[in-house]
């Protein structure tokens, strides 16, 4: 039974009611603080039986909605509750999404972080996006090193190896590397390089501002964040926070969308060809180019695999991890990009190639560090490919590195690794595979995301078709 609580105004009159469902106890046995709803008499209604009416009718009305759950109590504001949804992505070990999240937040909660979620309307995100596309918001403070030698003999001085440099200060090793030749970092690794010198981080390090007052963030930008904000209010949704998602009804900037690069088998070949020609000491590479061709994995994937994920015997690898990188965290094994494990078939000869490979590497770690038992211990996961003496996973950019100077050499189309998983979606498509078999093969969460990435391929087959039926029905007869 709900209960009816009159407001009055100065002159002491009723001008509106609270209506207040209970919510019963919760499991201590303490009353639970009442759904509550006001109701404004509305200034037509004159007589005290149509006040009485309209106010029956309203009661009746907020206890159906609070019998039907639809009713919402949760006061957070949308930083409150993203905040809550970066716990369950470092929960669910997302780590790099959820250092993104929390960065590009700073800027989102600026706009909409105190409204609270309940209230969170479409045209609040809609002008948060408006106003991210005005000039002078693309500013984001960095740090450089005032002297980049005067840093190089400070570091020195206090004779530690880069290593142990980083591990006092939690820093990866490329930020390091990045503050020590004089390029920017964040102002968060300045500090901890300062605290490692125990110096104060504006004794060497100066603030400077990147981007400028011409223009806003690019409409590719302001999409990223407006899946950002989808995703963490869809969570509400699904957790019955909020009714409905408000970035449904947003309205983000229209991105041009570019169509997936691919190489023609003539260019596969090439490079095929180019691979047979390189010197022993780079066969990791042409490993590593041989699966990302026969497989169309993504770089991370490639760089993760371990000796126990691949089966000789029925030619196959599961894919099960994924090497990322974080400035601040340097190197470290993450799951998929959907978190699905997958397993991939390779070509026999592919296979062979691999396992010959495999057979090599395990022959010099072993001369390197003198029993096979020391090459467990300094690769415990296994990893294949590994920094040269073997002891730390291969950083997956260092596959970028290495292939601009080969393209350069064999005088090659440009290559890239994403550009081979493009290839391979191009390929298979082109054999009559079909989409189910090609999302799978990818790893693509839903079918309908291979589907946009290359939809420019099936428009190719859409014309053949059409060309198909022209034929079919146009073409004269030739008895004629």
């Amino acid at each position: 039974m709900a209960k009816v609580v009159p407001y009055k105004n100065k002159s002491g009159e009723i001008v509106s009611y609270q209506i207040q469902v209970s919510r019963g106890y919760d499991s201590s046995g303490k009353k639970l603080r009442p759904y509550i709803k006001s109701w404004k008499i509305p200034k037509t209604y004159k007589s005290e039986k149509a006040i009485q009416n309209a106010l029956a009718k309203a009661i009746g009305e907020f206890e159906a909605e609070c019998n039907r759950g639809e009713h919402l109590t949760d006061k957070r504001t949308f930083r409150e509750y993203a905040d809550y949804y970066l716990q369950l992505s470092i929960r669910d070990n997302k780590i790099k999404t959820s250092r993104r999240y929390k960065r590009d937040l700073v800027r989102v909660n600026k706009f909409i972080g105190d409204i609270r979620l309940t209230d969170l309307k479409a045209s609040d995100i809609n002008k948060m996006y408006l106003s991210m596309q005005e000039p002078g918001i693309r500013q984001d403070k960095k740090a450089v090193a005032k002297d980049p030698k005067t840093l190089q003999r400070m570091k020195a001085e206090l004779g530690l190896l880069n290593k142990d440099f980083c591990a006092a200060g939690n820093i990866a090793d490329n930020t390091l590397r990045l503050a020590m030749n004089g390029k920017h970092i964040s102002i968060e690794s300045a500090g901890k390089i300062a605290a490692v010198l125990k110096v104060k981080p504006d004794t060497i390090f100066e603030y400077i501002t990147l981007g400028d007052d011409k223009s806003g963030l690019s409409a590719k930008t302001v999409r990223n964040y407006h899946n950002m904000i989808h995703v963490i209010l869809q969570c509400a949704k699904d957790e019955s926070v909020i009714r409905e998602n408000p970035a449904d009804s947003a309205k983000p900037p229209k991105v041009m969308k570019k169509e997936a690069e691919f190489f023609e088998i003539a260019d596969i070949l090439e490079i095929r060809s180019a691979l047979e020609q390189i010197e022993p000491q780079f066969e990791k590479y042409k490993i590593m180019l041989y699966l990302l061709i026969d497989l169309g994995i993504r770089k991370g994937e490639l760089t993760g695999i371990c000796f126990e994920d691949i089966d000789f015997e029925n030619r196959t690898i599961t894919i099960c991890h994924n090497i990322q990188y974080e400035e601040e965290l340097g190197l470290y094994d993450d799951t998929p990009k959907n978190g699905k494990i997958r397993v991939v078939s390779m070509s026999g000869e592919v296979s062979k190639a691999l396992k010959d490979f495999i057979v090599r590497t395990r022959q010099i770690m072993i001369l390197l560090h003198g029993s096979e038992e020391m090459v467990k211990e300094i690769n415990p996961k296994g990893y294949i490919f590994t920094q040269e003496n073997g002891d730390k996973v291969m950083n997956p950019s260092s596959l970028n590195h290495w292939l601009i100077k080969f393209e350069t050499e064999y005088n090659l189309p440009h290559i890239y690794p994403h550009k081979f998983r493009h290839s391979q979606a191009s390929l298979l498509y082109a054999s009559n595979i079909d989409m189910v078999t090609i999302s799978k093969r990818l790893g693509h969460a839903q079918v309908s995301t291979t589907q946009n990435i290359y939809s420019h391929l099936m428009n190719g087959q859409d014309k053949k078709a059409s060309d198909a039926v022209a034929d079919l029905l146009y073409k004269k007869d030739s008895s004629v």
